[in-house]
């Protein structure tokens, strides 16, 4: 056996039961989602407004957060160890990017059999109400990009992380708050032109829009070459401790 296979072979017995723990992790927030889902029909939306996916969009959220952090920190946790042990970086950086593409993928594929439970639950049990949108053919449209995407950033943050340490993680955690505070500024942008706005956001949501729909693809290919190739050159310069 060559020394890559046995590396890719290493990473997923380490891992085996991690497809298990997505489902469970994911599940577990879909039921809660369902929970408040009835919950807010029952008491906040009004006869008429609609039903929305919220269990699959809780899942989603849930099950992004954790693989995120679970596939950033498979970089710092494994590499000085494996590498210690005569794992080069070039086998310990593709036999981990194999197994969270597998994992990403298995992740994405019990989300969408969540998605289309849900799509198909609601209308039994709020037969009276229409559905806002359906979420099953969004999660089909970008399950591809998401599949790809969440490994490369994850394997973005976990090589920062291993070079830079603990500033990494805080400086993540303030970008991330920020980004939930700013998204819903740009989503009103695009959506509301009319509504007042601050001009940042304005502009943001104006060069979004002015991007063909065909390069978003195009962009979404290169974000993720740019992502892997910064990764890759960080841990090939890592220092073992």
């Amino acid at each position: 056996m060559s020394t890559m296979k046995k590396a890719i072979k290493n990473q997923f017995q380490i891992s085996e039961n991690k497809c298990l723990a997505i489902l469970l992790f994911e599940l577990g927030f879909y039921l809660a989602g369902m929970l408040l889902l009835a919950i807010l029909m029952r008491v906040a939306i009004d006869e008429g407004e609609g039903t929305f996916p919220l269990a699959t969009i809780v899942a989603a959220f849930a099950g992004t957060v954790f693989l995120f952090a679970d596939f950033g920190e498979d970089y710092t946790s494994q590499f000085h160890t494996q590498i210690s042990f005569g794992c080069t970086r070039k086998e310990f950086f593709a036999s981990v990017l194999l197994k969270h593409l597998v994992l990403s993928a298995c992740g994405m594929v019990i989300l969408l059999a969540l998605a289309a439970a849900e799509d198909a639950l609601n209308v039994r049990l709020y037969p009276m109400e229409e559905p806002e949108f359906v979420i099953f053919p969004i999660l089909l449209r970008y399950g591809i990009a998401a599949v790809l995407g969440l490994p490369a950033a994850a394997a973005l943050f976990g090589t920062l992380c291993n070079r830079f340490g603990q500033t990494v993680r805080i400086v993540f955690i303030i970008l991330w708050m920020l980004f939930w505070f700013e998204i819903q500024w740009v989503m009103d942008a695009v959506s509301e032109p009319e509504k007042e706005i601050p001009g940042l956001f304005r502009g943001i949501a104006g060069a979004i829009t002015a991007v063909p729909s065909g390069m978003w693809p195009v962009l979404g290919v290169l974000v993720l070459i740019l992502a892997l190739g910064i990764s890759w050159m960080l841990m090939r310069s890592q220092q073992v401790n």
